[in-house]
């Protein structure tokens, strides 16, 4: 860190540029059938259904095969560049983007077998204190538990119990 803080410039990996211009090149390319804003409702949609604010097993693994379908059709999508610009390309790496972060909600959501806060899992109405932990997802490892650190003294002496009964929790 104290390394970097210190120098002029920061270097790119230039194996990273590389794979970033070889992802743009790949999807100007692409002369698919999906319409990518299609995509993207189909994911919204997705998730408005099914990993709402009150979410069941069954409900989070009908959305899991949904968006395994969706990222199938991700596959064959289509990027047109027009005259008004590159729209596409844009809309393109937000579908990506949302694809991803539906994967992790869903999937970090379907681990979370309880109800804590404002995650509300119907089939799992009460608290478990095993799962007082960040559930943590990658797209590599998955869903992984993560302790959470005890509160510092000086924060812990400002923190009161709220009541919320009777009260929207959001």
């Amino acid at each position: 860190m104290a390394h970097a803080a210190g120098l002029d410039a920061q270097r790119r990996s230039a194996d990273a540029v590389a794979a970033a211009r070889a992802e743009i090149d790949d999807l100007l390319a692409a002369d698919g059938r999906e319409n990518v804003r299609a995509l993207q409702r189909a994911i919204r949609n997705t998730m408005t259904a099914h990993a709402g604010v009150v979410r069941s097993e069954e409900g989070l693994r009908t959305g899991l095969a949904e968006l395994d379908l969706i990222e199938g059709r991700m596959e064959d999508i289509g990027i047109h560049p027009d005259i008004a610009g590159y729209q596409d390309l844009a809309h393109a790496f937000d579908l990506k983007a949302s694809a991803l972060a539906a994967r992790a909600t869903l999937e970090a959501a379907r681990e979370r077998r309880e109800t804590r806060g404002c995650h509300n899992r119907s089939d799992f109405p009460d608290t478990d204190p095993t799962l007082q932990v960040n559930l943590v997802w990658s797209p590599t490892t998955g869903v992984t538990r993560e302790e959470i650190p005890p509160i510092p003294a000086e924060i812990a002496e400002l923190m009161r119990e709220v009541d919320t009964a009777g009260k929207l929790v959001e």
